[in-house]
């Protein structure tokens, strides 16, 4: 996706023809994208392309049914006020987040914008197959009025490490899946392309393009889901991902030498010290809600809770610095039930990563939680979906729309 500001070329026969039209198309489209809503103005702006070329460009997504146009906008002092294009919400990418209590299913607009969505509760373990059944039963749903809705794809955030090469869930262990075609099977569910992607790193992605860690290019983000911890790092404005997609695997940094092994054969992660699970038994929470664990905290008295709660925060803490040390962020943010963790004892885990606990030749991160709250990772996963539209938005919604 390319950055506001930079340079495209204008479409003049002989200058690359349809590849340089799918470029400028592409660019016009990624601009709206991005910012949801935009003046025609400002899009030529950011592109360098004229304003004859932006308006071409703009009428032919507005035909293709991408786009819509409305009077009203940014007015240049001289003539008119630019008009001001947003999409149309007509093309949909379908969001799949499986997890230990159910999966979750949304429709997701250009600008990472959630039309629709629902969640399959489940009282026991899904299998993939049961995930991939339950998935396609609630997209049934979701579009059951929604007739004229061209949907583009299937992405699932997955609770674990991906195979990148083969586009298979190596292993999801609180799901207890391992070397699983989530996708194939996705795919055959519900009859739309799918990829998987693990939940932390498309979540991360959407707070960079909508949230809290739009504009920066070194953040790192811990994710506390019902099913175990999920972590991403950005490093000079690229996701880390690694050889085998095991880049990042924040819930398995060690942080209690004397502590219990862990799935992944060391001992004391993160994961085995900190969890959803044992925050919600030790404070009395059955609901599986992140607003009642907070509450249930915050009206705790017992001494030995506290100190409970303060070991928990210690944990975490000490991952906090080693992720400063290992990334070098700017921004370190805290989802799930770490944004919990954060709200209830943010001035020890700030206390934790000030300066006189880190290493001279390291930086505090500022600590934040996500902006986009807790449809962060369907909306993660729904950016994923669009990626084939805004490469080639004419021909892919073309092939997606007669498919």
């Amino acid at each position: 996706m390319r950055e506001a500001g930079q340079q495209m070329n204008d479409h003049h026969p002989g200058s690359g023809g349809d590849d340089v039209r799918r470029r400028n198309l592409s660019a016009v489209l990624a601009q709206v994208h991005t910012r949801r809503e935009v003046a025609r103005s400002q899009i030529t702006r950011a592109t360098g392309l004229s304003r004859s070329s932006v308006a071409t460009q703009v009428g032919e997504l507005i035909a293709a049914g991408l786009l819509r146009e409305s009077a009203a906008g940014e007015s240049t002092g001289v003539g008119r006020p630019s008009p001001v294009v947003s999409p149309t919400g007509r093309f949909l990418a379908v969001a799949v987040n499986p997890d230990v209590d159910g999966v979750s299913v949304a429709l997701c607009a250009l600008g990472g914008q959630i039309v629709a969505q629902t969640k399959r509760a489940s009282s026991s373990l899904m299998n993939p197959a049961e995930a991939a059944r339950l998935a396609a039963e609630a997209l049934e749903e979701l579009t059951a009025d929604r007739p004229d809705a061209v949907l583009l794809s299937v992405t699932a955030a997955i609770p674990g490490r991906i195979d990148i090469a083969r586009d298979r869930v190596a292993v999801a262990p609180h799901l207890q899946w391992h070397d699983v075609p989530f996708s194939a099977m996705l795919e055959a569910a519900t009859g739309l392309p799918t990829t998987s992607h693990p939940d932390a790193t498309i979540g991360l992605e959407a707070e960079r393009l909508w949230g809290a860690a739009e504009g920066l290019d070194d953040a790192v983000y811990f994710y506390g889901g019902p099913g175990g911890i999920g972590g991403a790092a950005m490093v000079g404005g690229q996701v880390l991902a690694g050889r085998v997609g095991a880049a990042a695997r924040l819930g398995h940094l060690i942080v209690a030498p004397d502590g219990p092994l862990c799935v992944c054969g060391s001992v004391g992660c993160l994961t085995t010290m900190v969890s959803f699970h044992q925050l919600a038994a030790a404070f009395g929470v059955t609901s599986g809600s992140l607003d009642d664990l907070k509450a249930a905290i915050e009206t705790e008295t017992s001494t030995t809770l506290r100190g409970f709660l303060d070991r928990e925060l210690e944990y975490v803490g000490r991952a906090l610095r080693t992720a400063i040390s290992t990334y070098d962020p700017a921004l370190i943010l805290l989802g799930g039930f770490f944004a919990v963790l954060f709200e209830v004892g943010g001035e020890q885990l700030l206390g934790s990563i000030a300066p006189d606990n880190l290493s001279s030749l390291r930086s505090p991160a500022v600590l934040g939680t996500p902006a986009l709250g807790v449809d962060q990772l369907l909306i993660g996963a729904g950016a994923k979906g669009f990626e084939p539209l805004l490469h080639d938005p004419l021909g892919y919604a073309q092939r997606r729309a007669s498919a």
